[in-house]
């Protein structure tokens, strides 16, 4: 999208001409780009050398990570900082791409004035992409030009009122962590490496914005996000489906390490693209990442289907086979198709986590 062009702006009358502070000319010149998005923007300063901006999809003004009203963003330009710094504060799209080109708005009103700031500050607290990066990461790739200081601290999200902000401190949460640790062990997975967060993790996909209930890192480590109403039996579910993808992840892995004639693409030639396709999900879940696919090709097992199609159908329905068949049992009336998959995929996986037994 092409952002706005900013003209300089001048003060003063009776025939003088004076330029704007540094501050002020790349807040005005980060405000008009911002509304160039088509954004609500409110701008104000305090005192000289400080300026908060606030851009949103929604009069309203809001721009709090992970609602689900709006988008926006919030950010500071901290001339006083020592160096200068330009803060941002919050962040949140539901809009694919949006987020990016809210920063690359910011990132060039930044030009009104080149080398004013030159350090962008942000508390990261996104979800790691497949990649095994966080989406700020990315960002601060994309501009070299700046030295970006990356926190992760949750304590930061100033944003939620205390309340909320320490769930960790309660009887249930302290109880279902425990839980959760006891059904890592029966899963047979380091219960170390299976983590209650008391955060809320809202992400898009497919379109709309989803609450997670889990998520799984390419170390190895589940994060299963706290819900007062979570029961047992669905944390268990959860956990099934979490720990089925590090198991796919590692099958993935060693198979795209292997030349084409190796032991795994034998194993798994059967499973070809039109074959998976042609069964769909085994869930309403897994059948949405079918219905989003986007490629012209139907996916190919053990591919990057995120940036091939914009879903993960493979992916995603071998991950709720488990999940169904820990909920109601190996006789549960499931395709087999999937199940012969999600069984080859376990197979694989204690080959290779018991060398090769």
């Amino acid at each position: 999208m092409k952002l706005g062009i900013w003209r300089w702006l001048t003060r003063g009358g009776g025939g003088g001409r004076n330029e704007v502070s540094p501050n002020d000319a790349i807040a005005a010149a980060i405000s008009a780009n911002l509304r160039g998005l088509g954004l609500y923007v409110r701008s104000k300063k305090y005192g000289d050398g400080f300026c908060e901006i606030a851009a949103s999809t929604s009069s309203k003004m809001i721009t709090l990570p992970h609602d689900p009203e709006a988008s926006g963003v919030a950010l500071l330009l901290a001339q006083k900082y020592d160096p200068p710094t330009l803060v941002f504060e919050e962040i949140n799209s539901l809009r694919p791409g949006l987020g990016r080109a809210m920063i690359g708005a910011v990132a060039m009103g930044l030009n009104a004035h080149p080398g004013v700031f030159g350090r962008i500050r942000v508390n990261d607290l996104s979800r790691r992409l497949h990649d095994g990066r966080r989406w700020w990461e990315h960002i601060a790739d994309a501009y070299p030009e700046f030295e970006w200081i990356i926190t992760h601290d949750a304590d930061f999200q100033t944003h939620i009122p205390e309340p909320l902000r320490r769930p960790a401190e309660s009887e249930d949460f302290l109880k279902k962590s425990a839980k959760l640790h006891e059904l890592a062990l029966e899963f047979g997975h380091d219960p170390g490496k299976a983590v209650l967060s008391p955060e809320t993790r809202i992400f898009d996909c497919l379109g709309q914005s989803f609450t997670a209930e889990g998520e799984a890192f390419p170390d190895g480590s589940i994060k299963i996000y706290y819900d007062p109403k979570m029961s047992d039996a669905r944390m268990a579910c959860c956990l099934a489906h979490e720990i089925q993808h590090l198991r796919y992840f590692a099958v993935r892995e060693a198979y795209l390490g292997e030349p084409e004639d190796g032991p795994l693409h034998g194993r798994f030639s059967k499973f070809t693209p039109g074959l998976l396709a042609a069964q769909r999900g085994v869930s309403d879940y897994s059948n949405e990442h079918w219905d989003s696919w986007r490629a012209a090709a139907p996916p190919k097992l053990f591919s990057m289907e995120m940036e091939e199609g914009g879903s993960e159908p493979i992916n995603e329905t071998v991950a709720d086979v488990a999940k169904a068949l820990y909920n109601w049992g190996p006789e549960v009336r499931i395709n087999p198709v999937w199940k012969e998959l999600q069984q080859a995929v376990n197979d694989e996986y204690r080959k290779l986590t018991s060398g090769g037994v």
